[in-house]
């Protein structure tokens, strides 16, 4: 059996890379390679550093600084929080390498072994996101002579200057094979020369009966509309705009997930919950409202009727995932009339459309799979 090594970003504590983790294991193992994750976490995103960022920020005004205390210690109980709920389940979910690595020197030093590597997906090869260029992600630890493919991987942007492009290009060149998660990132490789091809994200891989197998049961009879935020600011919308109003007119509760134990936003808070919790509460929700990319990749994948609010920055994948499904028109904007969410969506359409995409993107990966596994 093969063994592919794959890296990806298991330092974000967010339920849409623990998912997407868990997915592409899923999909590789099920096509028959044995998958190991890099254990990689940068020393800047440990728990400890971001514990430490916190009581070293300072705030501007007295009334603020006045409540540093409370605001610090409900900040250090999100994040350990959140360690345990998306540390826990990637040690316990995910196959990962005995070691962990901290750097890119690192990884460079003890390469582990394998005989493909993969850049998984997630917001990979955007270096804003990033802050900067994360040259591991970009597999330039791994020998020369070892195979490389991405696996619906992210740039995120539609450009890169000049500086960055310089850098890059020359490490996306060395890959075997590249699929990636938004056309416009297809694009903007294909004005390098660089074929690539369009695939959906991992999450969405797996159908929604391989996810149910792991969604628990919820006792939860009230009808209520989910908010999934992560950001503040958004394009051309207020978020709570959004929830008030569709809520109001759907005559349902509010309940929202929440990183943050002094999140004072609309609606019942659950801080926190499982993962696959997560999944759970999507699933059972009556409608729901996200300005997050995995938010809205489970909402089709559960065939939930929703409304996208997008954020001011990197909604290149959402606009990508709604423009494939035909969804363009759930994208929230001010102006909308709240009648306009009374129309449904016909998920035995989207649902038509994606098992045409799986089929699709299954003929790419599975070529290149049974070349790799017969080879010698």
């Amino acid at each position: 059996m093969k063994k592919l090594s794959v890296i990806t970003v298991l330092n974000t504590v967010n339920y849409g890379s623990a998912l997407q983790t868990f997915a592409t294991q899923k999909y590789f193992t099920d096509k028959g390679f044995e998958v190991e994750f890099v254990d990689y976490w940068r020393k800047d995103q440990k728990i400890e550093a971001r514990i430490e960022n916190i009581k070293k920020d300072k705030k501007d005004s007295l009334k603020k600084w006045l409540k540093k205390p409370i605001r610090d210690f409900l900040e250090i109980k999100s994040i350990k929080a959140s360690e345990k709920v998306f540390r826990g389940f990637i040690t316990q979910k995910i196959n990962l390498t005995p070691k962990t690595y901290s750097s890119f020197e690192e990884l460079k030093e003890d390469c582990p072994e394998a005989d493909i590597y993969v850049t998984g997906s997630d917001q990979m090869w955007n270096s804003g996101w990033n802050q900067g260029i994360e040259k591991s992600f970009f597999l330039e630890y791994v020998p020369e002579d070892k195979k490389r493919i991405a696996y619906a991987t992210s740039i995120g942007k539609t450009e890169f200057g000049e500086k960055e492009a310089k850098e890059v290009i020359p490490y996306i060149r060395k890959y075997d094979l590249i699929t990636l998660r938004e056309q416009s990132a297809v694009d903007l490789l294909k004005k390098y020369d660089i074929e690539s091809s369009l695939v959906l994200d991992p999450t969405l891989m797996l159908g929604r009966e391989s996810w149910e197998k792991y969604i628990p049961r919820m006792d939860n009879n009230k009808k209520y509309l989910l908010v999934y935020q992560l950001h503040n600011e958004h394009a051309d919308a207020s978020f709570d705009d959004a929830v008030k109003k569709i809520a109001k007119h759907k005559n349902l509760d509010i309940i929202r997930v929440t990183y943050s134990y002094s999140d004072i936003k609309l609606g019942k808070k659950l801080v926190l919950p499982d993962v696959f919790e997560f999944l759970a509460l999507i699933k059972n929700a009556e409608f729901i409202v996200t300005d997050s990319f995995h938010g809205t990749a489970f909402s089709i994948n559960f065939n939930k009727q929703m409304a996208v609010v997008y954020p001011k920055e990197f909604s290149t994948r959402m606009d990508n995932i709604l423009n494939i499904t035909g969804l363009k028109n759930r994208r929230y904007v001010n102006r909308d009339a709240v009648e306009k969410w009374d129309d449904r969506i016909d998920y035995k359409i989207v649902n038509n459309i994606l098992d045409d995409k799986r089929k699709q993107i299954n003929s790419v990966i599975d070529k290149w799979c049974e070349n790799e596994i017969n080879m010698q």
